[in-house]
């Protein structure tokens, strides 16, 4: 197995779901852990909705070198790491043992095609089974006219970084020396536009030790209206709730979930509006009024008891239940992209939701 850059693997990543539809107000996204040597080749990826210690051990025994974990393993800010707590130890065990750790999480709720759309497959996967948008649009502080690159470049220290600076659109953001297997040499990080990346990429296309350390780390697309927290769908043929329960159990695998029917509705009601959101819908939820299903992991009591008195049924799954499936989806993605001989790609056999029904 070949293996692939980090940075490469970083870029496939923010890609696919970029770092900026995050709810950067209060989550914690991106590279979490990164390892000492420099842009290692990673072989072998394990996905999981939680880094637990348990998981850990998991990756540590099958030698995965990167952790994609959904939710963040830091979340709070660390005064210390000590081996009195476990999320200290994760990250401490992780530093020993080389593991680096990415965390995508609202990232993926937000963009389309992530979690949320897997949630919502559960109730068809054509347009003409329903129409959807979310339930929250994405807000940034600046929306960009055009996509606008994050890259890096590893040059000869010696190199004279001008023929880089006189491209048109580009602004070197950082400048830091290294180590490399060829000697010293400097790291530049580059905000670019889609041009100037062709016109670098141009530059140093006859020099492969140059043109091999070139890694788009990211990129900031022009926001849609596809992209967002939440979904609310308008199914375009009724169902029971019943039937919404059954379709729901089979997406997720679940034998049973919890249901609060609205005030004068039965399990054999028809229902046409169902508002999604997987994890914690509270937030999400208070920026709606009138629909006939709320889908989520979990709600407070109360929050429960205003939704069945506005004649809005409910559907828990608990947490991680309305997430975790989409790791199946995800990895299918990526083996599009990282083919089998260069990378291998697991999702953990040890995480699990911490509650359960007995």
């Amino acid at each position: 197995m070949t293996g692939i850059q980090l940075n490469t693997i970083l870029s496939n990543l923010k890609t696919y779901a970029p770092l900026y539809l995050a709810d950067q107000s209060w989550d914690n996204v991106g590279l979490l852990v990164e390892p000492h040597n420099n842009n290692p080749i990673i072989e072998k990826i394990l996905f999981t909705n939680d880094l637990t210690e348990p998981v850990l051990d998991e990756a540590i025994e099958q030698q995965a070198q990167l952790i994609i974990s959904y939710h963040p393993p830091i979340f709070s800010p660390l005064k210390r790491l000590t081996q009195n707590n476990w999320k200290e130890r994760i990250i401490l065990k992780c530093i020993k043992h080389g593991i680096t750790i990415y965390s995508p999480h609202t990232s993926w709720d937000a963009v389309d095609n992530g979690v949320n759309q897997w949630l919502i497959s559960a109730f068809g996967i054509n347009e003409q089974d329903y129409t959807s948008r979310p339930i929250i649009q994405v807000k940034t502080n600046e929306t960009p006219s055009q996509n606008q690159h994050l890259l890096t470049i590893t040059l000869p220290k010696e190199h004279n970084i001008n023929s880089i600076k006189n491209i048109d659109d580009v602004t070197i953001i950082n400048e830091i020396s290294c180590n490399t297997l060829n000697g010293p040499a400097i790291q530049l990080s580059i905000s670019c536009s889609p041009c100037a990346v062709s016109s670098i990429i141009d530059l140093y296309r006859h020099e492969e030790h140059i043109s091999k350390t070139i890694q788009i780390i990211d990129v900031q697309k022009p926001l849609d209206s596809r992209q967002g927290y939440g979904r609310l769908i308008e199914l375009k043929n009724s169902r029971t709730i019943r039937e919404i329960i059954e379709n729901i159990k089979t997406l997720t695998g679940l034998k049973y979930i919890r249901l609060a029917l609205a005030n004068n509705k039965t399990i054999d009601s028809s229902i046409k509006t169902i508002a999604v959101c997987a994890g914690s819908g509270s937030s999400v939820f208070s920026q709606l009024q009138n629909v006939d299903i709320q889908l989520t992991g979990e709600l407070t009591h109360h929050a429960v008891l205003n939704a069945i008195h506005r004649g809005t049924t409910v559907i828990l799954c608990d947490h991680t239940n309305t997430e975790r499936g989409f790791l199946h989806v995800i990895k299918k993605h990526f083996e599009q992209i990282w083919n089998s001989n260069e990378m291998k790609l697991l999702i953990s056999e040890r995480d699990r939701d911490p509650l359960e029904i007995v």
